[in-house]
């Protein structure tokens, strides 16, 4: 049974497709997005600039805008796919920001990619915009897959040479993202912030810390809303306070860190 679900993100110019497909073969078409589809079942075969081709599980199909091409399954098993729709846009800016504003849109080299770098990639970004997560992950997410994307996709190359904030702008983020807690910025606040591009902004913040920025700032609210927890505090209160999207979300978050729901880690004190 054919099924096909489009996903808005909280992303201007970014959409997910969910799809299923078993008899229905694509005539030749053309997309105004970039389209990237990771192939999660079955096979897929299409013609793209003349050439016939074939993906397999795993295997990331790469499609410019406008770019002719044709698609249906490979056999009589069908095949599942994943597909995000990227504004022609997005990829400008973000192509600049990995180069320092040296490059505009870089020309795609293959029409698919298999690297499994990029597989975990597109798999944390999928869950993420799903999941409804904070822009600020979503942000991260995008551009990290994106650098990769594009480093093995296309004719881009990085700049990758930022090193670590110096201890004054670390001390004076940190002091900000703090303030932040009950709202979390996005990448292009944390970057504005800092005076840098998004990406410097991810890669600086890597390299002080280990973590991106969304991921390191949860682990901060988490931390602050511990003792709390252990106080007896509301529970929804502090999900509240601590920017968590709900009591839901905060506790699972929670137990991910602690190994215990917020309520059982209290009541077994």
């Amino acid at each position: 049974m054919e099924q096909t679900q489009h996903i808005i993100s909280g992303l201007p110019g970014v959409r997910l497709i969910n799809a299923e497909y078993h008899n229905f073969a694509f005539p030749r078409h053309f997309h105004l997005e970039y389209h990237i589809g990771l192939l999660l079942r079955g096979q897929h075969r299409y013609v793209c600039q003349g050439e016939r081709q074939q993906a397999t599980v795993g295997d990331v199909l790469l499609m410019a805008p406008e770019q002719i091409h044709d698609g249906a399954s490979l056999t009589g098993e069908g095949y599942r796919i994943r597909v995000l729709a990227l504004d022609p846009q997005r990829i400008e800016q973000t192509s600049r920001s990995l180069t320092d504003e040296r490059h505009g849109t870089p020309r795609l080299t293959s029409s698919s990619v298999r690297n499994e770098q990029l597989q975990r990639q597109l798999g944390s970004l999928h869950a993420s915009l799903v999941n409804g997560d904070s822009i600020l992950a979503q942000e991260s997410y995008l551009l990290t897959m994106l650098a990769t994307l594009l480093d093995v996709g296309s004719s881009l190359r990085i700049n990758d040479t930022d090193p670590g904030f110096d201890l004054r702008t670390w001390a004076h983020l940190r002091e900000w993202l703090e303030s932040r807690l009950d709202q979390p910025p996005s990448l292009e606040e944390v970057a504005a912030f800092c005076e840098l591009s998004p990406w410097q902004t991810l890669r600086r913040f890597r390299r002080q810390c280990g973590l991106p920025p969304h991921q390191w700032l949860t682990q901060l609210r988490l931390e602050r809303a511990l003792p709390r927890v252990l106080g007896g505090e509301s529970l929804s209160e502090i999900a509240l306070q601590l920017g968590f999207y709900d009591q839901a979300h905060f506790s699972r978050l929670f137990r991910r860190t602690y190994g215990l729901p917020p309520a059982k880690l209290r009541s077994s004190r």
